[in-house]
């Protein structure tokens, strides 16, 4: 039996006594390989030349971190960054995810939150806190960073299936969850998510959540 590869982390965060916590804690689960960490800016860096990891779980809190030139950076890395932080508003996650960011959660997230983060991260998606989702989803509706609206027949050309993934998009809902909830592949949800990002013309799954909301659609 042939085992599949760890997802490799590299914790990044300035208080020694949550670095420790996510090691021990994510250390224990078969999937995750914890390479290393760091409590600033340089050596996170230097470690992510040494240590190649899949993710960096990131606290944009870290010393002498400019939170967008370092997410860029990242990211010229082949690195996926996944926040993790306290304090962190709309806005601030926002920029981050526009910056490079795969995900954010908030310290005081569940552990089990936590891996679902990770693994989702590690297949290419995007996660963010569905607590956070809702508060950038009424913002957006109540104006204040508006998403153009287009004036066609986006309900009509969604089909059935498009239309059950948007209402499951809206609820939070992962990819590996909407793929259980429909008994179909992520390969499948990741299509359909395309197809309705296209339709929607948007980059994600907060754009399109908002528009569709906007528009009636869900």
């Amino acid at each position: 039996m042939v085992s599949l590869p760890k997802t490799k982390i590299l914790i990044a965060n300035t208080h020694r006594l949550v670095r420790e916590g996510l090691q021990k804690m994510l250390g224990q689960e078969a999937s995750i390989q914890i390479v290393g960490d760091a409590a600033n800016r340089m050596q996170m860096f230097s470690a992510i030349s040494e240590l190649k990891p899949d993710i960096v779980l990131l606290d944009i809190n870290v010393p002498d971190m400019d939170t967008g030139e370092t997410l860029s950076l990242l990211k010229s890395k082949g690195t996926k960054p996944l926040i993790l932080t306290t304090g962190a508003d709309e806005d601030t996650i926002l920029v981050a995810l526009k910056a490079g960011a795969k995900g954010y959660l908030s310290e005081s997230t569940t552990a089990q939150n936590l891996i679902k983060a990770v693994e989702s991260v590690s297949k290419g998606e995007i996660w963010v806190e569905r607590k956070m989702v809702n508060r950038i989803v009424e913002r957006e509706l109540n104006g204040d960073h508006p998403i153009k609206q287009q004036r066609n027949q986006t309900k009509e050309q969604l089909t059935p299936r498009e239309k059950e993934v948007l209402a499951l998009l809206k609820q939070g809902c992962t990819n590996k969850e909407i793929a259980e909830e429909l008994y179909i592949s992520e390969k499948t949800v990741k299509s359909h998510m395309n197809n309705i990002f296209r339709r929607f013309n948007v980059s994600g799954r907060l754009q399109a959540i908002v528009y569709a909301i906007r528009n009636g659609l869900c």
